[in-house]
């Protein structure tokens, strides 16, 4: 028998690697441009007119490129300007949280063009396979109230509360959702006979903050999402790092309090179980004296100059700063950049973070609130099933 790793087949898959490569380049710099023509992609790129226009002609025949007409002349013939074919299809990005379920249709370039809003399943006590088809309804509601016709559907995204392998799209690690190896991919894949990619939500936001947001000049950063729990993407270089079983960035379950007795239900850590909405809320009622009082109330009240309430806020930021310096420590990003729904705070938070950060830590990085704001998840899950239609259509070329 023949073996299958010839000299010949290796080169035959390196040239084709390569090849892939390189419209994957293409492709990145007409995003980042709008429009481009083909002499601007070989300058941005590197890449010889004959590479730049063979790679061209793939992703307009696999649908991904399309011409947008003529651009300015400079004293010759005009340039055909390329863009992307951000229309042909759609990706469904479902952004998971503990509070809300948000589902989006975007185009290819990541712009949401509709969006619906329900109660997490977790919150309503639908767990297990109940909560994946409460998912499927509400992927079905947003297509249908989005008049968009559903044959253009090319992929689901779903950012997921838990440790994922996005290889197989399996959530090992879902306590609110009672998900636990769970196959959420393969059974939102049977439903709707789409491809289906799963990640964990905050690295799925991350990723948008990488494509969208500041990764445009950011190398190094750590996105951390404090929400009703908080968990973390990690960017080096340019990439997302998972860890050895992909639970890199679980800070909600780092310990910041030595007298913190831990858990054997893991439904969350010391970190979160400190820092996180639930406890900034019961903070606030304190704070403010009344029974009943959100997190958005305690730092507005802050901002107004209410003193318990600025304590509270400092004792807050305290918290976040400890967490803030390990990592600071461990990894030394350049930039530490919050998302989540108390990025919503704003300076209210991010100054006294900030002050306390630079006392603890003498690797103290810039902090920044993420620039898509409390759409960084939904845009991170769109940005899943983007990728995914991307890989389908260069592996058909």
């Amino acid at each position: 028998m023949q073996k299958p790793d010839s000299a010949a087949d290796r080169a035959i898959t390196d040239i084709a690697d390569v090849r892939k490569h390189n419209m994957r380049a293409i492709l990145r710099v007409v995003e980042q441009s709008g429009q481009a023509s083909r002499a601007d992609i070989a300058r941005a790129c590197g890449l010889s007119q004959p590479t730049v226009c063979s790679a061209v002609d793939g992703l307009i025949e696999a649908g991904l490129l399309s011409v947008a007409g003529e651009g300015s002349s400079t004293g010759g013939r005009p340039p055909i300007m390329l863009e992307l074919n951000s229309d042909s299809v759609f990706a469904v990005g479902v952004d998971l949280g503990g509070t809300n379920l948000r589902v989006g249709l975007a185009d290819l370039a990541g712009t949401i063009v509709a969006r619906c809003e329900w109660p997490s399943p977790g919150k309503l006590g639908t767990k297990g396979e109940a909560a994946v088809s409460y998912v499927a309804r509400a992927i079905r509601d947003t297509v249908t109230d989005s008049g968009l016709d559903p044959s253009r559907m090319g992929a689901i995204g779903l950012g997921a509360p838990g440790v994922t392998d996005p290889s197989t799209g399996v959530v090992s690690i879902a306590p609110a959702l009672g998900w636990q190896n769970t196959p959420v991919a393969s059974m939102l894949r049977d439903e709707f006979g789409v491809p289906v990619r799963v990640d964990n939500d905050v690295n799925a936001a991350a990723m948008a903050e990488l494509h969208y947001g500041y990764g445009q000049e950011l190398r190094d950063f750590v996105f951390v999402s404090i929400g009703t729990g908080i968990g973390s993407g990690i960017v080096i270089d340019g990439r997302l790092h998972r860890g050895a079983s992909g639970a890199a960035g679980e800070i909600g379950y780092m310990v910041i309090d030595h007298t913190w007795s831990g858990s054997t239900t893991y439904d969350f850590g010391c970190f979160e179980s400190m820092a996180a909405a639930g406890a900034i809320a019961a903070m606030a009622a304190e704070a403010l004296g009344v029974d009943d009082a959100l997190p958005e109330d305690l730092f507005r009240a802050a901002g107004s100059g209410h003193r318990a309430a600025g304590q509270a806020v400092k004792a807050i930021a305290d918290r976040i700063a400890a967490a803030f310096s390990c990592i600071a420590a461990l990894i030394d990003p350049q930039a530490i950049v919050i998302g989540g729904g108390i990025s919503g705070a704003g300076e209210v938070l991010l100054e006294p973070v900030r002050e306390r950060l630079a006392q603890l830590s003498p690797f103290a990085p810039e902090l920044r609130a993420s620039r898509l704001g409390t759409d960084a998840g939904l845009v991170g899950a769109a940005v899943l099933g983007i990728e995914e239609i991307k890989e389908r259509a260069l592996q058909s070329i």
